[in-house]
């Protein structure tokens, strides 16, 4: 039996105090709730095996009062299962939302249905609508049905957040498409078969049947895995990964573990319906996102400093602006925040996934403006050293010539 998983994501950065706000406000009002559960006990056997906080994330999920998801994925009058799971990263000021179903096509008498369907529901989560009313893929939260599944998110996130008065949106986001099967056999082998779906999913790509197979298998570039049953791929949207763990190398694992440490780890039993959870590749994807919606903040935040230092320059502002955390330090500080504390394996897939989402480029995007901001700031500050050192001569140049006058007035008085 095989299943096609998948998990789309989006990083907001979010203060601490926001944060209560959306955790707090959520539970309150009866939207959030501790994540339990199989989905839970899986998710905490990842993390707990493969991850490494300072202070843990704080994960929860969106529910009815009477239980169930609040978010639903209508495709006609078929629906796919579907969890929305909201995490506020406290050593990262960011919060995630991941968005997990299965994907199983409609159609059995079409091959790869499942592919298909797989893509459409990730151009609905970016924003493509459907116009042919409920016959169509479409999204449901609550009461009301939207035409993009993209539509439904924004308004849970708008009720998640409301009083929180953010500037961010779900503007970064990535996702991981995983092929699931329990039969042991190398994954290479399927891709080399034909390298094309895999193709499709990792990009969006409807036409992925008209790709030729060698383009496909070049964008798709080197798999990663340190298994003989696990493939990834890394590409500019995410991770598509091909997982054929069996009940041999649980049962191995198993019996490794209990030799030493007398209980088995419950990560190696792993069989969740969270595409990405295994491996610990949606936790990657969670901070490659994070580090690059922490960028776009700072970079917004830099131009505005810029514009701030122009306005100055100009007489336009009165009083100086704060630029303290906007220099170079406080760049470092975001990136020197996201250093890897996962396996060394799993950090190598990490790396990929950094070069293929292209950070490295708003990384020296910032490096660039950072500099510039320095420079402003030596400039600012070195005219205002330049008018202030003015200032003081005039003062003193003042001051000597009225002590001399005085001085003279005192002879001609003693005369």
């Amino acid at each position: 039996m095989t299943a096609l998983l998948l998990t789309f994501a989006w990083a907001v950065p979010l203060s601490e105090r926001e944060a209560e706000k959306v955790l707090d406000g959520g539970r309150d009002r009866g939207l959030l709730t501790h994540l339990d559960g199989d989905l839970g006990d899986d998710w905490a056997a990842a993390e707990n095996f493969l991850a490494s906080y300072t202070t843990p994330p704080r994960r929860r999920v969106l529910r009815k009062r009477t239980g169930g998801s609040r978010l639903s994925i209508r495709v006609g009058a078929a629906a796919l299962p579907c969890e929305l799971v909201v995490t506020w990263h406290p050593s990262y000021h960011a919060m995630t939302l991941i968005l997990a179903t299965t994907v199983t096509g409609q159609e059995a008498d079409r091959p790869a249905a499942e592919f298909d369907l797989a893509i459409a529901v990730l151009q609905s989560l970016q924003g493509r609508e459907a116009v042919n009313g409920n016959d169509g893929l479409h999204g449901s939260y609550g009461e009301k049905t939207f035409p993009s599944l993209l539509k439904a998110v924004t308004h849970v996130f708008e009720d998640l957040t409301k009083g929180c008065e953010l500037s961010e949106g779900l503007s970064r986001k990535g996702w991981c498409v995983e092929v699931r099967s329990h039969d042991g056999h190398p994954p290479a082998q399927r891709v080399a078969a034909d390298p094309r779906p895999f193709y499709g999913m990792a990009t969006g790509d409807e036409g992925w049947r008209f790709v030729p197979r060698e383009v496909a298998r070049e964008a798709l570039g080197p798999s990663w895995g340190t298994r003989s049953f696990v493939a990834a791929y890394t590409m500019a949207a995410g991770i598509v990964c091909l997982n054929s763990k069996d009940s041999d190398y649980v049962e191995q694992q198993g019996e490794l573990m209990r030799g030493p440490f007398g209980a088995d780890d419950p990560y190696f039993g792993i069989d969740s319906e969270v595409g990405g959870l295994d491996h610990g590749m949606l936790f990657i994807l969670e901070r490659v996102l994070i580090r690059m919606a922490l960028a776009d903040q700072w970079l917004r935040n830099a131009q505005r400093e810029m514009q701030a230092l122009a306005a100055k320059k100009l007489g336009v502002m009165k009083k100086p602006p704060n630029r303290t955390r906007l220099l170079r330090g406080s760049l470092d500080d975001i990136l020197e925040m996201l250093h890897s504390a996962l396996p060394p394996e799993v950090d190598s897939l990490e790396r990929r996934l950094v070069t293929s989402m292209g950070v490295e480029r708003i990384i020296a995007q910032l490096d660039r403006q950072a500099e510039a901001i320095d420079e402003e700031t030596r400039y600012s500050y070195e005219n205002t050293v330049s008018a202030r050192v003015t200032r003081l001569t005039v003062v003193t140049v003042v001051l000597t010539v009225v002590t001399i006058v005085l001085g003279v007035l005192q002879v001609l008085v003693s005369l």
